[in-house]
C-alpha cells in the first residue's frame, strides 16, 4: 500500500467516525473492525453485544439500519415450549476481541435460568481483498434440559441506503424487488425447493458504482434453512436473515455448529455482481458442484432443439408429435404423462404396467430422432396405493415415510381424487431409507431398460422443501442438517452409475444441491415479474435449463421463448398443436432454428452480463396465467450474452417479442463482458437470412440496431 493510499484509509475512517458521533471518536463501549472498503462497529453494553455499524468506506455509505435486529437468535425448546435467546440482550457474560485473522465474539451465562450452561460464539474471518468477512459459528449446549431447535443467523437489518435500492432473492433463477423499503413486503422460503434455489441475497443501489451488501451462506452441503427479507417500511429497512432447524433438535444438549460460513461482502454492481460471489464459491468448495463442461450428459440431450409435453395417446401423440416435428425441422424431445395405467398423483409409486402401446410408440419415434422421457415422482407414496385400498403403504412403505414429533407420516395433497371420492393423500418418503432409494431405482431402470425411455423425469426432487423429519429408526439426524440432500445424492448417485450410455435424468425446478446428479432441470415455473438469470450467470454450462409452462395469449407465449433464448434455455414444453397458432408458430421456429445455430454456446459455455442498449426501448406487458392472472413485464427486446472463452468467442442475443420495430444503439466494450481483446471479427446470425460475412471490429464500438417486431438475431465475435 502506498502511503497515499493509507493516507485515504485514514480520511475514510476519520469519516465514517464523524457518522458514528458528533466527536468524529468511537462511542464509548463500541470496537470497530475494517476489512477492505468494509468497516463494522459493535458495541458491547447492555448484557449483550449489538452491530452498530456497515459502512461502505469507499462510498461514504451507511447501509446498516438504526438500532437494528440482533446478529443471531437462538430458540430453544423442552417439549412443552420454545425460549428464545438473541445477541443483543439477556447475557451474563460477553468477550469481544481481535484474534489473527479477524475478531471473536462470545456470550454466555443466559440470565434466564431455563437455558442451561449455553455458550454461543461467533468467529469473524476478515477479507480484505473482497471488501468481506466470513462468518462461523458454534453453539454448546452440554448438560441443558433443552434443545437447541432452530439458530436464525446471519441476520442484518439494512437502511434506505439510496434512492433507489434493489433486493435481489433467489426465486427460480432470481428476481429483484425494488422499492422493498417503502411498502409492505416479504420473501419466506425453505431453501432447497423452487421458489429458493440458491443461499445467498443482495441489496444494492440501482446507481452504476453504488453501495450494496451480498449476504449469503456459503454451505458446501447445501443444509436445510429459510431464506427471509422483509420489509419494515415504517421504519425504511429490509431485514436479510437465515433460519436454520438444528440437527437432533430433539435431543436435549444438542448444540449447532454452523455448515460452512456466512459472507457479508460489499457489492458494487448489481445481481451479476453478486451472482459472480457466490460462483466463485461454489466452483471451489460446493459439494455439488461439476467440472464444466459437463461431459457425461448425453449428447442428444445437449442438442435438443424444442421439448414437448405430451399426455400418452398411442395413435393421436405419434401424429401431433410427427407433424409439429416437421414443421420446426429440429430434434424434439417428448416428456411423456399419463403413460402409466394408475391415475395421475395417484397409487403412486405403482406405475407397471405401462398404458398399451408404449414402448412401441417410444422405438418408432426414436427412429424420426424423437426422444422420450417419461414421468414418475420421486418423492410420494399414495396411502391408499391401489383405489380406495391401503394395499402396500402400512405394510411396505410406512416405515420409510417422513414422520413428524408426534410420530404421523407427513402427508401432501394435490387435488387428485381416490376411487371413492375421497382426496388422495400421499407420503412424503424419507430419501435415506434403503426401500425408498432401491424402490425409485428399481421404477427408473425398468423404464429405461425394459421400456426403452431415453431418460427420466424424476419430479419434485428439486421443488419440494426439505422436510423435517424426526424419525428416530432412520439413519439421519432428527430435523435439520444436510441428510436430506445425502439421501438424494446417495440414490441418484445409485442410478446413474446403472444407466446405460446416452441415458438421461431430469427433474422438476432447479434447486442448486442436485446438480451433479442430473443432467437436466425442468424450469416451469420462472414465471415471475422482474425475473434475472442470475441461476444460469452462475451453473451456465453444469446444467441443462429447459421448460416454461406456455400458458396465455400469443404475446405471453412470444414473451416466454424470448426469455428462455437470452437466459440459455432450451425451448420448449409446450403442446405439439402450438403450431396451429400462426401468431406463435413462426416466432417459435425462427429462434428455435437461431438457438440451435448457436448450440454449443448454452451446453459447453458460460452466460456473461446480458448488454445494455444505449437508448431505453419499450417494454411489453402480458397475463402470462401462472396459477390464474399472473401479468409480467419486460422489455420489448431482451438480451443475453453467452462466450465460449477457451475458442476465443462470444455471441450478444436480443430477441424482440412486441409487435412493432425497435430502433437503439449497442454500445460495445469487451472489458463490460469481463473480456479483453485489441479486433474480433463480427457477424451477425439471423435466423431467416443465415450469417454475414465476417467484419473487422475492436474492442469498443457501437452499432445502430434496428430489431423487427416479433424477431431474434445475435451477434456473434470472434477473436
Amino acid at each position: 500500500m502506498t502511503d497515499s493510499q493509507s493516507k485515504r484509509n485514514i480520511e475514510r475512517v476519520e469519516q465514517w467516525y464523524r457518522t458514528l458521533s458528533s466527536d468524529g471518536r468511537l462511542p464509548v463501549d463500541w470496537t470497530a473492525y475494517v476489512t477492505g472498503d468494509l468497516a463494522l462497529a459493535f458495541e458491547q453494553a447492555g448484557a449483550g453485544i449489538s452491530l452498530r455499524s456497515v459502512y461502505d468506506l469507499r462510498v461514504g455509505c451507511e447501509l446498516l439500519a438504526r438500532n437494528p435486529a440482533p446478529l443471531f437468535v437462538i430458540t430453544l425448546f423442552n417439549g412443552e415450549g420454545d425460549v428464545p435467546l438473541d445477541a443483543a440482550t439477556g447475557w451474563g457474560q460477553t468477550e469481544l476481541r481481535r484474534i489473527a485473522g479477524g475478531f471473536l465474539l462470545r456470550w454466555s451465562e443466559p440470565l434466564d435460568e431455563r437455558a442451561g450452561p449455553l455458550q454461543v460464539r461467533l468467529q469473524a474471518h476478515l477479507q480484505p481483498k473482497h471488501h468481506a468477512v466470513d462468518w462461523t459459528m458454534v453453539v454448546t449446549n452440554t448438560g441443558s434440559p433443552y434443545s437447541v431447535r432452530r439458530v436464525t443467523f446471519p441476520q442484518v437489518e439494512l437502511n434506505r441506503f439510496d434512492d433507489d435500492p434493489v433486493v435481489f432473492f433467489p426465486s427460480g433463477p432470481g428476481e429483484l424487488k425494488h422499492g422493498a423499503w417503502d411498502e409492505v413486503w416479504r420473501y419466506d422460503q425453505p431453501y432447497g425447493q423452487a421458489w429458493c434455489s440458491m443461499q445467498y441475497m443482495a441489496a444494492y443501489a440501482a446507481g452504476h458504482g453504488a453501495s450494496g451488501l451480498y449476504v449469503g451462506v456459503h454451505d458446501p452441503f447445501a443444509g436445510t434453512k429459510d431464506l427471509r427479507a422483509f420489509s419494515d417500511p415504517a421504519r425504511h429497512t429490509v431485514t436479510l436473515h437465515y433460519d436454520i432447524p438444528a440437527p437432533d433438535q430433539l435431543r436435549p444438549g444438542n448444540g449447532f455448529r454452523f455448515s460452512g460460513e456466512a459472507r457479508w461482502q460489499l457489492l458494487h454492481g448489481d445481481w451479476f455482481d453478486a451472482a459472480q460471489i457466490y460462483k466463485r464459491w461454489c466452483h471451489e468448495h460446493a459439494r455439488w458442484w461439476l467440472a464444466t463442461p459437463r461431459e457425461d450428459i448425453p449428447q442428444w440431450m445437449r442438442t435438443v432443439g424444442v421439448w414437448l409435453q405430451e399426455n400418452y395417446e398411442t395413435t393421436t401423440s405419434v401424429q401431433a408429435i410427427l407433424r409439429f416435428q416437421e414443421y420446426m425441422g429440429v430434434s424434439v424431445a417428448v416428456h411423456w404423462y399419463n403413460w402409466h395405467q394408475i391415475p395421475f398423483d395417484n397409487d403412486y409409486p405403482h406405475y407397471f404396467p405401462a398404458k398399451h402401446g408404449f414402448a412401441d410408440v417410444l422405438r418408432e419415434l426414436r427412429r424420426k430422432h424423437v426422444t422420450g422421457m417419461p414421468y414418475i415422482n420421486g418423492r410420494l407414496w399414495d396411502t391408499h396405493d391401489r383405489g380406495a385400498e391401503d394395499f402396500e403403504f402400512t405394510r411396505v412403505a410406512l416405515p420409510a415415510a417422513t414422520k413428524d414429533m408426534d410420530g404421523n407420516p407427513i402427508v401432501e395433497r394435490y387435488g387428485s381424487i381416490e376411487t371413492d371420492g375421497s382426496p388422495v393423500t400421499l407420503a412424503v418418503m424419507c430419501p435415506t431409507t434403503e426401500l425408498w432409494q432401491e424402490r425409485v431405482r428399481e421404477i427408473t431402470l425398468k423404464l429405461i431398460n425394459d421400456i426403452g425411455a431415453d431418460g427420466v423425469y424424476i419430479d419434485q426432487v428439486a421443488a419440494a422443501k426439505p422436510v423435517l423429519c424426526v424419525d428416530p429408526t432412520h439413519s439421519h439426524p432428527a430435523g435439520g442438517g444436510h441428510w436430506w440432500n445425502e439421501g438424494y445424492w446417495d440414490m441418484l448417485d445409485r442410478i446413474r452409475q446403472s444407466l446405460p450410455p446416452g441415458r438421461m435424468l431430469t427433474t422438476e425446478c432447479n434447486a442448486e444441491a442436485f446438480i451433479r446428479q442430473f443432467d437436466g432441470y425442468l424450469t416451469w415455473h420462472w414465471q415471475h415479474d422482474n425475473m434475472v438469470p442470475a441461476f444460469q450467470a452462475i451453473y451456465g454450462g453444469a446444467i441443462l435449463i429447459f421448460g416454461r409452462a406456455y400458458n396465455g395469449d400469443a404475446t405471453a407465449q412470444r414473451m416466454k421463448a424470448g426469455q428462455q433464448f437470452v437466459f440459455g434455455e432450451q425451448i420448449g414444453w409446450f403442446a405439439p398443436r402450438i403450431i396451429d397458432q400462426p401468431d406463435v408458430a413462426l416466432f417459435l421456429r425462427s429462434i428455435i432454428h437461431l438457438r440451435q445455430s448457436l448450440v454449443r454456446y448454452f451446453y459447453a459455455g458460460e452466460m456473461l452480463r446480458p448488454p445494455v442498449l444505449d437508448v431505453p426501448v419499450s417494454r411489453v406487458r402480458a397475463d402470462w396465467q401462472w396459477y390464474g392472472e399472473n401479468w409480467v413485464t419486460t422489455d420489448a427486446v431482451m438480451c443475453g450474452a453467452w462466450a465460449l472463452l477457451n475458442e476465443h468467442r462470444m455471441v450478444l442475443l436480443f430477441a424482440n417479442v412486441g409487435d412493432i420495430e425497435v430502433r437503439t444503439v449497442l454500445q460495445f466494450n469487451c472489458r463490460d463482458y469481463g473480456i479483453t481483446f485489441k479486433a474480433a471479427q463480427l457477424s451477425i446470425h439471423d435466423p431467416e437470412v443465415g450469417a454475414t460475412p465476417p467484419e473487422a471490429v475492436g474492442a469498443r464500438f457501437q452499432r445502430a440496431m434496428a430489431f423487427a417486431p416479433r424477431s431474434a438475431i445475435a451477434i456473434e465475435l470472434v477473436w
